[in-house]
């Protein structure tokens, strides 16, 4: 099954993964999430099966090994990856070297709202799905 968006997350930022999925998902963004849609065996045959990858960044993910294997795959089929840095951290070098030439966005500092609110409107133009020309100017980010 072909979803929007693939998050990708490491385990100590589920509970933000899973607000952003639901909030991508009441604007009508598709979202694969483990251990939601899939186990996470099957997180790396899952990536390709997305028309984005969605990296929740923060130490914790900069850091996992899954989750450098996850954006590798994604780079290695040709996936758009966003990097949603929850956190101000920049990428370790094994991350950097995948991540420079992709775009990124800043979740930070709280509340996550209007961020989410943002990647919405940016998921559905890079998906092809073009908002009004009224929502846009609306933005608040």
């Amino acid at each position: 099954m072909v979803r929007d968006v693939f998050i990708s997350y490491s385990a100590p930022d589920e509970a933000c993964a899973f607000e952003l999925v639901a909030d991508l998902e009441r604007r009508c963004v598709d979202c694969l999430i483990a251990p939601r849609d899939l186990a996470p065996t099957a997180l790396i045959d899952a990536v390709p099966d997305s028309g984005a990858m969605i990296l929740v960044f923060s130490a914790h993910s900069n850091q996992s090994p899954e989750t450098q294997r996850e954006v590798a795959r994604a780079v290695e089929k040709q996936l758009s990856i966003l990097t949603f840095r929850i956190e101000n951290v920049l990428p370790c070098k094994n991350l950097e070297y995948y991540l420079r030439a992709q775009h990124s966005m800043d979740a930070f500092p709280p509340p996550r709202e209007r961020h989410y609110e943002r990647l919405s409107k940016y998921l559905k133009l890079q998906l092809g799905e073009r908002p009004k020309a009224a929502s846009l100017l609306d933005s608040t980010g």
